[in-house]
């Protein structure tokens, strides 16, 4: 089943050289450990760049977004069966 969320969640980042790279977050107060980032993709809002993450943990996909301009993180989508 296919929902669109579009709520903020707290998302714990991995920074590397020139990469950002998501390891979990919390949402509905269950903290999801995301097992494969499966795509990254950005485009621009206005001025500001947005990235996009598309992730999964062992049976669900989501797309998270990162607000550069903000600094916030935004659970868009949940895929799950």
């Amino acid at each position: 089943m296919w929902e669109i969320i579009n709520q903020r969640v707290q998302v714990e980042v991995l920074f590397g050289l020139n990469q950002a790279q998501p390891q979990r977050f919390t949402w509905q107060g269950r903290e999801i450990t995301i097992k494969k980032i499966n795509l990254i993709y950005s485009s621009f809002v206005g001025r500001a760049k947005v990235y996009y993450f598309a992730v999964s943990d062992d049976t669900n996909y989501f797309k998270l977004q990162l607000e550069t301009d903000k600094l916030a993180w935004t659970l868009v989508e949940v895929y799950s069966d």
